[in-house]
């Protein structure tokens, strides 16, 4: 898995943070499994969080962008950072999977349709 991480930014070689993100979704992907019964174990980094709220946000639209005034808005009021909000959309961006625009007025989700391919 940090090697296809790696692969999604472009380097030949695995460093140390793919490793780590790929543990992070490992135990992610184990705690959904175990969201129905007793305790959850699920990922509840910063990171992942305000990745939900950006998410949550996204499905309540027929968009697929958001405006970045209302996505503070709503990261900070659920008590979290304006730096750890660009830190998540700067990781999620080098995923490939959102984007801003508009000088950084729009936050944009990448939706892979059925035609196109992942290798």
């Amino acid at each position: 898995m940090a090697q296809a991480i790696a692969r999604l930014h472009f380097r030949p070689t695995v460093e140390i943070h793919d490793v780590d993100e790929a543990l992070r979704l490992i135990k992610a992907a184990k705690a959904s499994l175990n969201d129905h019964a007793g305790p959850s174990h699920r990922d509840t980094s910063k990171t992942t969080q305000i990745w939900e709220i950006m998410k949550q946000m996204q499905n309540t639209t027929d968009s697929d962008s958001l405006d970045m005034a209302d996505v503070r808005r709503r990261v900070t009021g659920r008590g979290f950072t304006e730096d750890e909000m660009w830190n998540t959309i700067r990781e999620y961006s080098d995923y490939g999977v959102i984007f801003t625009s508009e000088e950084n007025r729009r936050l944009t989700f990448v939706e892979i349709g059925e035609d196109m391919e992942i290798d």
